[in-house]
């Protein structure tokens, strides 16, 4: 897939995602936006380039978000299941070194 900054500029109000159970949907516009300020967070946070994060999130838009926010800011991330253990989450947590984990509320 491309950058969600080129459909932006081509097809801004195009759908980039829709949600299957909930039609929550979010435009190429949205996608930009909203990834470019994750982006920023990163920076904000101390995260460069080549660093890592975890996510531990519900199959939700923003996670998508996050997606891209990570890959504009040249990151890696792990996604972790919410249904694993304290302990595996953990051990995922370490091993891949994440230098920040993101969750939803649940």
């Amino acid at each position: 897939m491309s950058h969600p900054s080129i459909h932006a500029q081509k097809t801004p109000d195009k759908i980039a995602y829709q949600m299957a159970k909930s039609g929550e949907a979010i435009t190429y516009r949205e996608l930009d936006r909203r990834s470019n300020q994750g982006a920023q967070l990163f920076r904000s946070l101390g995260l460069k380039r080549g660093d890592h994060i975890a996510l531990l999130m519900e199959n939700t838009i923003t996670f998508m978000e996050i997606c891209w926010a990570a890959q504009r800011s040249g990151l890696y991330y792990t996604a972790i299941s919410r249904y694993l253990t304290a302990d595996e989450i953990a051990y995922i947590v370490k091993d891949c070194g994440a230098g920040a984990v993101i969750t939803t509320p649940k």
